[in-house]
């Protein structure tokens, strides 16, 4: 669920089995304060444990997952800057991640084509976050050539082509993954099929590979799984041999 700055800052320092952890507060002032340097724009995403206690005053809130995007205020060819972060607490490995992407502010996905645009880290118990955004400051940005090979290729509307485009996509997912410290991450064939069917429901219009890529996006970007944004768009962005 989508909350507010001043909301974010409520979270409760919880603990997970015998693993100690601090409050959201804690975790998340540092991306905040240096974000705030640049932008006033945050979008903030949370997961709550499943079961919480209630007193009679107040209460007892904390938040399993955590996302912020911090929204820049230049656009770059049409797409928003983002730069992010994302812990996650309840998980097999504790992970925290910062990332710099891009947000088209026409569907609010997000575009990524650089799979080194992320950093990864271990979430250790009861620590605090050190963490400097500094080197995915220096990333070259130049993504108007892929922007313009997703919008500039348009699809064959035959059915044959389009079923053969359908069954590749869904090879491909089923081998494709994304591995980092906290584990795997892979698309659903489910994703594909379910943008497949919305984009190729009006076969009345010219049908772009951008058309193709957002309802994709659209498919991943549902809140179920808010920490893991990152690597399904990379994974989308494979899918269409855009990905550096």
């Amino acid at each position: 669920m989508e909350i507010t700055i001043d909301a974010l800052s409520l979270g409760k320092p919880t603990v997970i089995k015998d693993k100690e952890f601090l409050s959201t507060k804690e975790y998340t002032d540092w991306f905040i304060k240096e974000m705030s340097q640049y932008t006033n724009r945050f979008i903030t995403k949370v997961q709550v444990p499943n079961q919480m206690t209630l007193t009679k005053d107040s209460e007892d809130v904390t938040y399993n997952k955590v996302w912020i995007q911090a929204i820049m205020p230049n656009p770059i060819e049409g797409l928003l800057e983002v730069y992010g972060f994302v812990y996650a607490l309840d998980v097999k490995t504790p992970v925290y991640k910062i990332y710099r992407a891009f947000l088209d502010p026409d569907t609010l996905n997000t575009v990524i084509f650089n799979q080194d645009w992320i950093e990864c880290f271990n979430l250790e118990s009861n620590e605090p976050i050190n963490c400097s955004l500094e080197n995915l400051r220096q990333k070259y940005i130049n993504i108007k050539p892929k922007l313009s090979k997703l919008k500039g290729h348009y699809i064959s509307e035959e059915s044959e082509n389009l079923h053969k485009l359908l069954g590749e996509f869904i090879d491909k997912v089923l081998v494709y993954d994304y591995k980092y410290i906290g584990g795997k991450v892979k698309l659903s064939t489910n994703n594909i099929i379910n943008a497949y069917q919305k984009t190729f429901s009006d076969l009345t219009k010219g049908i772009n590979d951008k058309m193709f890529y957002d309802a994709i996006c659209n498919e991943i970007n549902d809140n179920k799984d808010i920490t893991n944004i990152f690597e399904k768009t990379i994974l989308v962005g494979t899918l269409f041999d855009l990905v550096d």
